[in-house]
């Protein structure tokens, strides 16, 4: 009887590390395939993790990965590094910079593009389709966002970025005319919010985005409601759309700057 349970208990067990082993909605790659995913996806995200991971983290990856999954140009890959045996994918790991102490990693991977970017945000499903619309034309249905309303918001930034006022003021009346067309309460504030965010583009230039984008950001770093928080989340969301690839590349290169100045700032302080 002692055998039949003992039987039992390994059957358990070896299923339930196998049912970590892979998260659906991704592909598992090794150091002698990934570079064949990289020459043949446009945009590859990479999880480099623990072979077999588990909690919070791994909980809203499988979130993500599920409703992310059909998501055309995208490919999400899982990446297992192992320190013992014949240590699975250290040769990744090492060339990445990734340590055990920074699981899950995430880079995301650009056709074109000679390195990786590095994501630093919330390890949530909504951090991670925050990083990916911040730096990728791909659309999630994050929090507040309008997918019609999107497309027209990076249209919008086009032409105001080429100072095109004309086709900038006939696309504020197109975004106008559809948000007076929204019966959802809910909807209606978010387009409200595009369309303010539009016309203040009109007064003030593109560059009105960036410094809104930093002012919200800081007041989500502060002591603000739950309400609160999730409304300047939704505007933070929104901003997101209001932006070209060209434009994420420049505002990751600012957050360096930014960063090396708050460094320099505090060294002085000492």
């Amino acid at each position: 009887m002692k055998i039949v349970y003992t039987f039992s208990a390994i059957l358990f067990f070896t299923w339930t590390l196998i049912s970590y082993a892979h998260t659906p909605g991704t592909v598992t790659v090794d150091s002698l395939t990934f570079d064949k995913i990289l020459q043949n996806f446009d945009i590859v995200l990479a999880k480099f993790d623990d072979k077999y991971p588990y909690g919070d983290n791994q909980d809203q990856f499988k979130k993500f990965a599920e409703n992310a999954a059909n998501t055309k140009n995208l490919l999400i890959a899982e990446i297992p590094i192992t320190d013992y045996g014949e240590k699975e994918n250290e040769q990744l790991a090492t060339e990445y910079k990734v340590t055990k102490a920074d699981f899950p990693a995430y880079k995301l991977f650009l056709k074109g593009k000679s390195k990786p970017i590095d994501f630093t945000g919330e390890k949530t499903e909504d951090g991670l389709k925050r990083f990916l619309s911040q730096h990728t034309s791909l659309w999630f249905g994050l929090p507040g966002t309008l997918e019609a309303l999107d497309n027209l918001a990076r249209e919008f930034f086009d032409v105001s970025s080429s100072n095109d006022e004309t086709k900038a003021k006939s696309i504020i009346e197109k975004v106008r005319e559809q948000v007076k067309g929204f019966a959802d309460k809910k909807e209606q504030k978010s387009g409200e919010s595009y369309l303010k965010i539009m016309e203040t583009v009109g007064k003030q230039g593109v560059e009105f985005l960036k410094r809104e984008g930093r002012r919200v950001q800081n007041l989500l770093k502060g002591k603000i409601t739950n309400e609160k928080k999730e409304e300047l989340q939704q505007r933070a969301n929104i901003l997101l759309s209001f932006r070209s690839l060209k434009e994420s590349v420049s505002d990751t290169i600012d957050a360096i700057k930014d960063k090396v100045a708050d460094t320099v700032e505090k060294v002085k302080d000492l």
